[in-house]
Parts: structure tokens; sequence; C-alpha cells
């Protein structure tokens, strides 16, 4: 649940250095630029950034060392925590996973809504097609192939609409070529959906699907979609029109133009020449006005959006740990399940026992191994000068009129020569009902 919270709140912050960052220089950058942020964002929301977490602790470790003594202590909330034979649950965890199953029904749900709509679509659309009988689709195909380098041959169809072109199919594409166009827009028609599918934008648009039905509570998601789906249109017209002459933007400009008011092929997944009549008048104004930029605008303009990626990596931070402990502290996880956390030491997740079971004297000392010693809390030693320091635990065993006990722990050390003991700060107890110690 925190993760899904965490990539949500990531991707929105992203998403919103976005929109100012294009908002500021939007006139610095190309289309191209703005198309491959967004897919930068996208990712945020679908890929948590906890696996650039202990790249950050390791530079913070450089500057700031994170040595704790062994006795030192940190707070761990149960339901961080997995044992070696159960997990358990507070209330608050189990409202939380209530909460996230409810969630992930319904994005499972809007996923297979939209999987089944593009599924039937994709039917029917093959059951109308008509096989493409166009005298100068070879040549013009292979013209194209080897002046965008793409080796695969795609599926080439005619649809039974006079000025609606798409493509579909992230694996094999085929694309559905309107029925009636002029002499010589064949090229223009076949280089924007083949550039298209150079740039794997029918991908894009799979994996946007899912982030969409994963993150479908947030209203931030739905305006990154629109986005998403129009820069890819621009950012094709882009390299379509790339190093042409402004007759060949002209022709390519008036078959756009003719294309408005076709009728939009409603599929979930698809790429398509014509995107509605206002979408394609914005995209007739960009090419018209499109300006070239240097390259110092762009170096500028790539910088800043790293430095928002970069500041948006720290929420890893903030990506919860999950506790590995051994069977010894299961029962403190018992103990404290009615609570929210509890104090253990911090070298309980790299397999240290804490000793609850091991009471073998009312007051005892249980050093890192998990070997215990007696404890007298006297003089020190008058033989040892130089003492040799080992850190564990003092548990002092207590046992009450009820045939219970209380075990309470503190920091401690003891000299490895004299054996001398010495109780630092309170840690925790433990209460039994029922003593099972000595």
């Amino acid at each position: 649940m925190g993760y899904v919270l965490l990539m949500t709140l990531s991707g929105s912050a992203l998403f919103i250095g976005y929109l100012c960052w294009e908002k500021v220089l939007g006139k610095s950058m190309t289309e191209a630029m703005k198309y491959g942020a967004l897919i930068i964002v996208m990712l945020d929301y679908a890929v948590p950034w906890v696996w650039i977490k202990g790249i950050y602790r390791n530079v913070i470790g450089v500057f700031l060392s994170e040595d704790m003594p062994a006795g030192s202590k940190v707070l761990i909330n149960v339901a961080d925590i997995e044992t070696n034979k159960a997990a358990y649950r507070t209330k608050e965890y189990q409202l939380l996973t209530f909460v996230v199953s409810i969630w992930f029904a319904v994005a499972a749900i809007l996923l297979i809504i939209r999987i089944v709509k593009s599924l039937k679509k994709t039917h029917e659309l093959h059951a109308l097609a008509i096989r493409c009988e166009d005298e100068n689709l070879e040549r013009t195909l292979k013209h194209l192939r080897e002046s965008i380098h793409y080796r695969r041959r795609p599926e080439i169809v005619w649809t039974r609409v006079n000025n609606e072109t798409f493509t579909i199919g992230a694996t094999r594409p085929i694309i559905f070529l309107q029925k009636e166009y002029a002499a010589g827009d064949l090229y223009w028609i076949l280089k924007h959906e083949m550039t298209h599918i150079v740039r794997m934008d029918l991908w894009v648009k799979l994996l946007l699907e899912f982030v969409c039905c994963l993150h479908w509570f947030n209203p931030l998601i739905y305006l990154l979609e629109r986005k998403i789906k129009y820069l890819s249109e621009t950012s094709c017209d882009e390299k379509v029109i790339n190093k042409c002459t402004e007759k060949e933007k002209r022709m390519y400009i008036d078959l756009l133009e003719r294309n408005k008011g076709g009728n939009r092929m409603e599929s979930p997944v698809n790429s398509a020449l014509e995107s509605g009549n206002r979408a394609i008048d914005q995209r007739i104004s960009l090419m018209k006005n499109s300006r070239t930029i240097r390259p110092k605008e762009k170096v500028i303009v790539i910088c800043i959006f790293g430095l928002l990626i970069i500041l948006n990596s720290l929420t890893a931070l903030a990506y919860p740990d999950v506790h590995h402990v051994k069977n010894a502290v299961t029962e403190m996880a018992e103990d404290a399940v009615d609570g929210s956390n509890f104090w253990i030491y911090d070298y309980a997740e790299d397999g240290f026992d804490m000793p609850t079971e091991a009471i073998l004297y009312d007051e005892q000392f249980v050093d890192r191994n998990g070997q215990v010693y007696p404890t007298g809390f006297g003089e020190e030693s008058e033989s040892c000068s130089d003492h040799k320091v080992t850190s564990g635990v003092v548990q002092i065993h207590k046992r009450d009129n009820d045939g219970g006990c209380t075990i309470e722990n503190y920091e401690g050390t003891r000299c490895t020569e004299c054996g001398n003991v010495w109780r630092g700060n309170f840690l925790f107890e433990i209460e039994k009902t029922l003593c099972p110690h000595l």
C-alpha cells in the first residue's frame, strides 16, 4: 500500500514539475523533448524509486556516518516485519489491506474492460479490412523502409472509411489505410504511421493503459493520458517533416487538413493520422510556426528537467524498509500487536536472535552471537586494566505471584577479559502470562 501511494505521489509531483517546466521553457524545446519527458513521468508512476534507495544511502554514508553501536535501538512498525512463519498484523494494517484490495480490484476491472474493448474492436476491424491493391504501395513502402531504417514489412490493408487511417498491434503492427486519398498522399500517410511504429509509440500507449488503470483514482493521470496521446502525434509530425522542403511540408499539412472531420477509431491502443478537428488545427499551427532551437537552449532545458528528476528521486528515501527477523523476535511482535510499534535492536535485521527464550539466569548478558553469561553488577575487577568490551543485551528476569514473568531488556556491554558487565539504557520489556523459563 505504501509503495503504490508513494508511486502516485512521486509521479504526480514530477508531472506538476513537468507542467511548470513546459509552461516556462516551452518555446525552447521540441515536441520530441516534451514527449520524451512525459514518458519519463509515466515511468515514474509505474516504477517505484525504491531500487535507488541503497545508492542514496551509500552516498549519504560517505558524508554522514551512519555507524551505530550494537546496542542502539530503532523503531520498527509491526506492519513492516516479516517472520519465518507468519506476519503479525495490526488493526491499522488490516484496514490498509482492505483499502488496497479495493484499489487493485477496481484497477483490475478497468484493465479488463480496456483489454476486452481493444480486442473486440481489433476483431471488427480485421473482419472489415480490404486487401490494399494500390500499385504504388510496394515501391513507396520500400523507399520508406530504407529511409527510416525499418527492416520489417508492416501489414497494410484498406479500411471501408474514406478518411480514417490508423495503426494497431504493438508486436505485429497493421496499418489500416483510408480507402480514398489523393495522388502523392500515400507516401506521407505511410511515413506518419511507420514513424509511430519505429518509435514504438504503441508500446508507450500500452504502458499508459496500465498506468491509468493502476492510478485510476488520480485525476492527474487522465491529464497525463491526454497529453501523451497528443504529443505522440505532434512529435510524430515533427519527425515526419524534419529536413523536408517547404513544398513537402505544405503537402503534409494539406493532407491533415483534408482529413479533418473523420470518424475517430475508438480503441484504447492505436496511433491515428487524424485526432479530431481541434487537435489537427493545433498540430498544423505548430508546424507552421515552428522555429529552429539552438543546441544551447536544448541543453539548458534538458538539464533543468534532469534536476527535477533527481529531486523527485529523493522520494526513494521515503519507501519503508521491510525487516526480516528470526523466530525469537516473533513473541515481541505478538506482545506488541495491539500497538503499532516496538523497540528492537538494529542488528535484528541482520539475523541477530533476540534472546527471549534463552533465560538461563535472572540477570544475564547476551552477546551478539547469542552466548549467555551471568551478571553481577558489583565492583569492577582490579586485575583488568584494559577492558576489551563487546556489546549485547542485559536481561533481567522477574517472576510475579501469578505464575507469569517480566523480562526487562537494556543496552549492555561486557568485558571479555574480566567478565564485568555494564547496563545501559532501557530498551523494552516483555510480559508473559505464564513463565516458561527457569
